[in-house]
């Protein structure tokens, strides 16, 4: 006996891809597949056949047998003339889009009117703190006589300069890890 030398087709987990990249790859490499599968549908069987399809950026392809706008024409209103279903396809599509463009626009001024109220809630804060005119880093470094001193001051700099680019880059890491999840 022969043992195998190829391992033949396998099947795969059928799940969403998550990276973006690798999704429009598959999509690409694919579409000529459902082409091929939908013209031998519509060759064999003898039927008419319409295929959409709406890429990741948004952008359709169509495919029809013997043509997209008249199988649209014939699914959606009997045997009107082509231009209207065609029309009546495209206008269902904006107004999909628009929908989900307004969606989108009021999450965002949800966000802004969270953000302007954080912002206000900050500055009254920052207001009704007292700040006192002594405090070290105030001072300028060049005015300092005391050699020692002026060096105890600068590893306060130094010290307050690296806190404040950790807190700063957790910020933007956390504000592109919320980015990435919406």
């Amino acid at each position: 006996m022969n043992p195998k030398k190829t391992k033949e087709k396998q099947r795969i987990n059928i799940k969403k891809i998550e990276k973006d990249e690798g999704r429009s790859v598959t999509f690409s490499k694919r579409l000529n597949g459902i082409y091929t599968k939908i013209s031998e549908l519509s060759i064999l069987c003898g039927v008419e056949v319409a295929f959409i399809g709406y890429s990741c950026s948004g952008k359709p392809y169509t495919f029809g047998s013997p043509s997209f706008q008249a199988v649209a024409e014939r699914f959606l209103n009997g045997e009107a003339s082509s231009s209207s279903s065609s029309s009546l396809v495209m206008n269902a599509h904006k107004q999909a889009k628009i929908q989900e463009l307004c969606k989108k626009y009021n999450r965002l001024v949800e966000e802004l009117k969270v953000d302007e109220v954080k912002v206000k809630k900050a500055a009254a804060l920052a207001e009704t703190r007292v700040v006192n005119k002594d405090v070290w880093w105030k001072v300028d470094p060049n005015d300092v006589k005391d050699h020692e001193k002026a060096k105890k001051m600068m590893e306060k700099y130094q010290e307050l300069y690296d806190k404040l680019c950790e807190q700063a880059a957790s910020r933007i890491k956390r504000g592109h890890d919320e980015n990435n999840n919406k």
